[in-house]
């Protein structure tokens, strides 16, 4: 989760920033823009929803891009080859710079106490790890099977690893809704604030960012073609109704528009230096 005092943020924006590009090559870029620019600011979780005139057919082709992608993007590198297969919709994943989280920053070569992400898995009825060796090392403790564990190496030569209880960050969570009402709902159930994008909004502010600290909050985003009020009122709901802020994090803009990825990394980099202010 964020470190910043506690303060545990999950953004929600459309799909549809995907449906204004019509090349995968620059489909991969937003999805690798989302992923990278949330990973730097520890965003905990990544909820992307269906608009109104979005076609339920191309709102699943994004899923599954965006799915194939963040598997990618969050699989340590020295782990690819082995668990993630190649396939059309990661043509691209080579052009784009690496997401480089902390924790994937590791030896080439496993070193002895050395943390590294792991993934667990079961091989003749006996646990086995890949942590970026040629050969899998074997659990010497219980670990979550099919998953990745964060593990110390124990022993190189005979390859062996514990698997640890420390958290460590290994990028958003991934989810989807089928619209902007049901985000809003799970929303809701999970954070205590919630804060709507707009430029009409109110100039974010150092004291209204510092009510958030150390809460879950909810970051809502419109898309390309509607601002968040105008798809809500497409899907018949009120927004305001939902929301505890309307915040305008690019103050003086001059652009007819603020992209949705462009937003994004705005907005969270305004929430970060805030909640970091004294």
């Amino acid at each position: 989760m964020n470190s910043v005092f506690n303060t545990v943020l999950r953004v929600v924006l459309p799909t549809s920033i995907l449906s204004v590009e019509h090349h995968l090559l620059l489909k991969s870029i937003r999805i690798h823009q989302v992923a990278r620019w949330t990973s730097i600011f520890g965003v905990y979780e990544v909820v992307f929803y269906r608009e109104p005139d979005t076609p339920i057919e191309e709102f699943e082709e994004h899923r599954k891009l965006i799915l194939d992608h963040w598997e990618y993007f969050f699989t340590p590198p020295y782990l690819r080859k082995h668990l993630v297969p190649l396939k059309p919709t990661l043509k691209y994943v080579g052009m784009l710079p690496p997401i480089r989280l902390e924790v994937f920053n590791v030896s080439r070569k496993p070193r002895i106490g050395e943390l590294r992400i792991g993934y667990i898995y079961m091989e003749n009825n006996k646990l086995k790890a890949l942590i970026g060796d040629k050969l899998p090392y074997t659990p010497i403790n219980e670990c979550r099977e099919k998953e990745f564990n964060l593990v110390r190496v124990v022993d190189v030569e005979k390859r062996l690893v514990e698997c640890t209880n420390q958290f460590v960050y290994t990028g958003p969570r991934l989810s989807f809704s089928n619209s902007l009402y049901r985000a809003l709902e799970e929303s809701r159930r999970v954070s205590r604030y919630i804060v709507a994008t707009d430029r009409k909004g109110k100039i974010v502010s150092r004291e209204e960012v510092g009510k958030i600290r150390g809460s879950t909050t909810t970051i809502l985003f419109g898309s390309p073609k509607y601002d968040l009020f105008e798809i809500s009122e497409q899907e018949g709901i009120d927004l305001s109704k939902f929301i505890d802020y309307t915040w305008n994090t690019v103050p003086g803009q001059k652009v007819v528009s603020v992209r949705t990825e462009e937003a994004l990394i705005i907005t969270l980099g305004v929430v970060n230096a805030f909640l970091r202010a004294v």
